[in-house]
């Protein structure tokens, strides 16, 4: 007995620093990754000198939309709302306002990784809490999350106000559709979250949430009444001041047709088509996708939807590939699925585009066939092909991205509508 006593310590010891080895291990290669990718993984923080800049030129008294960043083009792009929530940056230096950042970006991953890890470690049996605390640094390696850091972006913290709802709503929260409207009040795009809640029959939520938007937005009118005017009335419809259509990092769908259009301008008319069927047929999946029982997967096709409409969509801005990604790996280890959907080959089809998915997200593949305007044909088809790979990719898992079921017994059964609200496998 005293025997099995001893052990027992040494080995639970020995897992322990297995595990913490493994999390090192894994931290040591991210940093590596972000050493020998084609792109600088943090960009001086340019956005976020973008926004201080802006709201300490605003706070001088002069017109927020005017501003430009040094000799670059940049300038404030977001409603007023958005520069009421960071003008406090504008009484501290740049090294505080990136510090901060940065410390509230790694908080926010790590909580979205436990929140989104922590129900598969379950599921499978994966030990905790190593299994997520391994997981920050594989999602950080991604794309999508290092530039959000690197240049100070906002898309994490708008993902967490969406995905927050998610867990108010499964809870039967009155205050489910804050965090939605939070983020439309910041960023127009997510404003597709509340047809989102409309159509899987979240009604309140979705009341919540246009009530919270606009609250948010009439709060920056009443403040700057003449900014707000001039954004909802001028600047919005100016695209341009967000950057160049053909840009690598442009992604979504108006950017591809720029670099196919090369050197000549995208046909609008027919992007405005492409857009409006990949909308409507993207959100149906999302709707299909909720009712099934997985409002992971379906708040993530919607957040794929708009980045895929809009018609800028940098390279940063896909992070719900992250939990598309976390999706995948579920089903790869066995999650069942709803039926109608890869009978019998589930888990070797989402296996095989996790991992497509994640080498081309921790690659920075696209950078490999970076071109300026003019020049975005001379590497040929491949390199089209290339330079829009994070479009493809993410057009294939919008177009196979699973319904997870609670239980085997559930996916032998017949997909029903849920009720509003109901449970999520997550």
């Amino acid at each position: 007995m005293a025997v099995e006593e001893r052990v027992a310590p040494r080995t639970g010891r020995a897992r322990t620093a297995r595990r913490a080895g493994v999390v090192l291990l894994l931290a040591v290669l991210a940093a590596a990754v972000c050493l020998v990718v084609p792109n600088d993984p943090w960009h001086d923080f340019f956005d976020l000198r973008v926004y201080r800049g802006a709201v300490a030129w605003w706070l001088d008294g002069r017109p927020l939309y005017d501003f430009t960043y040094g000799r670059s083009p940049y300038g404030f792009t977001y409603p007023p709302f958005a520069a009421l929530l960071v003008a406090p940056m504008a009484a501290l230096p740049v090294w505080a306002v990136a510090t901060a950042h940065t410390l509230l970006n790694v908080v926010v991953l790590a909580g979205l990784t436990r929140w989104l890890v922590v129900p598969v470690a379950r599921r499978h049996g994966w030990p905790l809490p190593s299994t997520w605390v391994a997981a920050v640094p594989v999602l950080f390696v991604l794309e999508p999350v290092r530039e959000t850091m690197g240049f100070g972006q906002v898309n994490l913290f708008l993902a967490a106000l969406v995905l927050a709802d998610v867990t108010a709503l499964r809870r039967g929260s009155r205050w489910a559709g804050v965090g939605t409207g939070l983020a439309a009040a910041v960023k127009l795009t997510p404003a597709l979250f509340v047809v989102y809640l409309l159509l899987t029959g979240r009604r309140r939520a979705a009341g919540v949430a246009t009530a919270t938007a606009a609250g948010a937005t009439l709060l920056a009118a009443a403040v700057a009444p003449g900014t707000s005017w001039r954004f909802w009335t001028e600047t919005l419809w100016h695209t341009e001041r967000v950057g160049r259509l053909d840009k690598t990092s442009n992604q979504s769908l108006l950017g591809a047709l720029a670099r196919l259009a090369d050197p000549g301008d995208p046909p609008r008319a027919v992007w405005a088509l492409l857009a409006a069927v990949v909308l409507v047929a993207v959100v149906a999946r999302a709707v299909r996708v909720a009712r099934a029982g997985d409002d992971l997967a379906g708040v993530t096709l919607t957040g794929l939807a708009a980045c895929l409409v809009s018609p800028i969509s940098w390279s940063h801005h896909f992070v719900w590939l992250v939990p598309a990604l976390v999706v995948l790996v579920d089903v790869a280890a066995g999650a069942p699925v709803a039926p109608g959907r890869w009978p019998g080959r589930s888990r070797v089809v989402a296996g095989t585009l996790a991992a497509v998915l994640a080498l081309v997200l921790a690659s920075s593949a696209i950078w490999f066939a970076e071109a300026h305007p003019g020049h975005h044909h001379d590497a040929g088809v491949w390199g089209l092909l290339v330079e829009d790979l994070w479009l493809l990719v993410t057009l294939v898992v919008v177009a196979v991205l699973p319904a997870r079921v609670r239980s085997a017994r559930a996916a032998a059964r017949t997909t029903a509508p849920s009720p509003p609200g109901g449970s999520s496998p997550r």
